[in-house]
Order: C-alpha cells, then sequence, then structure tokens
C-alpha cells in the first residue's frame, strides 16, 4: 500500500506545472530526489509546529494556499473532473473548520493537535485518487446529506415563503401609508418572489 502511495506522489510530483519547476530546480541543485524534499519540507513544518509559535495560523495557510490555487486553475480548465475535486476538498476543510469551532475547548487539550491537524488537512490535498477529503465526504459528509437534505430543503422553502409573506406584508402597509417614494421596498419585494421561485424550479 506505501508503495503504491509512493509511485503516486513521485507521479504527481512530476506532473507539469509550477510546483514541479520548482522541484526540478531544488533537485538540480541539491542532488536529492523531489520526493525525499519534500518528505524533508514536511518535517520541517511538523518540526516548527511543534516548536514555533503561531502555528494554527502557518496551518490555515497550508490548507488554504495550495488548494485556492489549484482551485482557480481547475475553474480555468474544460475539465470537470479537477473541479469536483477541489470543491469536495474545500467541503471536507469547511466542515472541519465547523468541527473546530464548535469543539473549540476540547481540541485545544489534544497534545500536537496542529501536527494531527496538518497531517490530515495534506492527506486531504494529496494528489491520488483516494486522498483524505475523498474518503471524509464519501463515508461521513455525503450520508449525511443524502439522509437530511430533504428536510433541509423543506425548512429552507418554508422559510423563504415566510420572509417573502413578511416582505410583502410590509410592502402593502408602507404602499397603504403613501410612503413608498421610491422603488426600494418594490424590489426588495420582486426578489424575494425571485428567490422563491427559483428555490422551486431548482428542486423540480
Amino acid at each position: 500500500m506505501f508503495s503504491d502511495l509512493q509511485r503516486q506522489l513521485d507521479e504527481a510530483l512530476r506532473k507539469p506545472g509550477p510546483v514541479s519547476n520548482f522541484l526540478y530546480v531544488c533537485e538540480e541543485k541539491s542532488g536529492f530526489e523531489r520526493s525525499t524534499i519534500v518528505y524533508g519540507g514536511v518535517f520541517l513544518l511538523f518540526l516548527y509546529l511543534l516548536l514555533g509559535y503561531g502555528a494554527n495560523a502557518l496551518v490555515l495557510l497550508v490548507g488554504f494556499i495550495y488548494p485556492a490555487y489549484q482551485s482557480v486553475k481547475a475553474i480555468e480548465t474544460e475539465s470537470k473532473e479537477d473541479d469536483t475535486q477541489w470543491l469536495i476538498y474545500w467541503v471536507s476543510f469547511a466542515s472541519l473548520q465547523l468541527f473546530e469551532a464548535i469543539t473549540f475547548s476540547l481540541t485545544q487539550f489534544i497534545p500536537f493537535y496542529p501536527i494531527l491537524k496538518c497531517l490530515f488537512l495534506l492527506h486531504c490535498m494529496a494528489p491520488i485518487p483516494q486522498n483524505g477529503s475523498t474518503q471524509v465526504y464519501n463515508y461521513v459528509i455525503r450520508p449525511l446529506f443524502l439522509k437530511h437534505s430533504p428536510k433541509i430543503d423543506a425548512a429552507l422553502d418554508t422559510a423563504v415563503e415566510v420572509a417573502e409573506q413578511l416582505v410583502e406584508e410590509s410592502y402593502r402597509k408602507f404602499e397603504r401609508q403613501g410612503n413608498i417614494r421610491c422603488g426600494a421596498c418594490g424590489r426588495l419585494f420582486d426578489t424575494a418572489r425571485g428567490l422563491s421561485c427559483h428555490r422551486r424550479i431548482h428542486r423540480y
């Protein structure tokens, strides 16, 4: 299994692009294989997370910069496969941030939590078919979504309908009082109604 991951990582590190070009220069200057250079960089990162300051901020940068760059590249390509790959990553990333926000008082007591989080994010963005974000999505997020999405959609539809009714009642009230001197309320009412229609069309 490890040999397969090693092979997939080597193939990913040699794909044409700025990362591969940078690793090629490092490879030529140092005489080390690019996979060894990557492992060394990861080791130094973990050492800093263990001993340095601002570990949480650094982990967020690790989880954001490279995926954001690859996401923009994916948007600019015609293929939809890489779009799906990075969309799954961002859903997993957001889920982790939400989990941390809810359980902050607990995660701060986990030993070496920044290192564990960094390892998890690196696994999530790894250029292999079954990386961490794909597994989190397939085994956690997707089952929960399929189970609860009908109830969530129904609640959203109800909320939109209530908001539409409130806006319409307010609009009629101001209209009766003769206080409408511009089209702002009318545009707000049209927007609420359009949102409701859009949700119904999207669902069906």
